[in-house]
């Protein structure tokens, strides 16, 4: 299988906003590789996206001149395209993460490089495989920071747009009893299925793949539901979400940039959800929701 491989060459001051821009483009992973700029002062930024995703490049070169028409430094910016296979692919994630503490409780890791842990801590370890994504993106982070603060032993936990699994793992090592994880991308389900396995949690995990809520039978409810999408993802769940919450419950959504957050909570309002608190990292938003 081969993947969609963007490189966009930016200015140090432009390198989150991009970041946010080519993840809105559909991007399922990018490395920001700050510590070699080019000889104009440049940072690389590498973005993958599947092959089928039509017209990428001039989408992106569209977005990057509204950006620039709205006052944005972006430097003497540059995209290129090239196709990668799964193999190159492979590679270029495991040159480029490495362990890292995500919470009070967590460390992530990637299945290629362990750490060792410190009294009270805990280890999510992840293999992205080839379904994109290590799970260690600032909205992750902030979704794991909530999680520990929401989920208490024996409790039920929905993960909407589990990726690699890995909020759906850190639900189950801090006791949910069961988790019912969810992605509209089979890799990811595939990939979402390894790492339960490799973490040891796979008999308190179901996985299948759905478009957001589908794949939940109505009527079952969950006591903590985690959303880490994208903002039109977020914007579409809202509406729908509430009956699969229990009464008292807290819903977790993340993936919102800073410039739509009115938008998300004019929506939760809408929808009848209790604004309990937001957090914002590098131009992206967590929220967590009560009812």
């Amino acid at each position: 299988m081969q993947w969609n491989e963007v490189d966009l060459l930016v200015s140090p001051m432009a390198t989150d906003l991009v970041a946010l821009l080519v993840y809105e483009c559909g991007s399922n992973g990018s490395v920001i590789d700050d510590q070699e700029p080019d000889a104009e002062g440049r940072i690389r930024i590498t973005a993958y996206f599947p092959l089928a995703q039509e017209g990428l490049v001039e989408t992106v070169r569209e977005k990057m001149n509204a950006l620039e028409s709205r006052g944005a430094d972006l430097g003497h910016w540059q995209v290129i395209e090239k196709n990668v296979n799964d193999e190159d692919w492979l590679f270029a994630w495991q040159e480029h993460f490495h362990p890292k503490k995500i919470s009070r409780r967590f460390w992530a890791e990637p299945a290629w490089e362990k750490v060792s842990p410190g009294p009270d801590e805990d280890v999510l370890t992840i293999d992205p495989g080839l379904a994109f994504g290590s799970g260690f993106h600032d909205t992750t982070c902030l979704c794991v920071q909530y999680l520990e603060e929401a989920v208490r032993p024996g409790d039920v936990v929905f993960d909407i747009g589990t990726g690699t699994g890995i909020l759906a793992i850190a639900a189950a090592k801090l006791g949910a009893a069961h988790v019912a994880a969810v992605d509209f991308d089979s890799a990811a389900v595939a990939q979402a299925r390894v790492n339960a396995a490799l973490n040891g949690v796979e008999d308190r995990m179901s996985i299948a793949n759905s478009d957001l809520l589908t794949a939940i039978p109505k009527g079952q409810q969950a006591d903590v539901i985690v959303a880490n999408l994208v903002t039109n993802a977020v914007l579409a769940l809202l509406p729908a979400v509430g009956p699969y919450l229990k009464d008292g419950g807290t819903l977790i959504v993340s993936g919102i940039i800073d410039e739509r957050i009115d938008d998300v909570r004019r929506a939760a309002e809408t929808a009848g959800f209790t604004w309990a608190d937001e957090q914002l990292r590098s131009g992206w938003y967590a929220v967590k929701l009560t009812r």
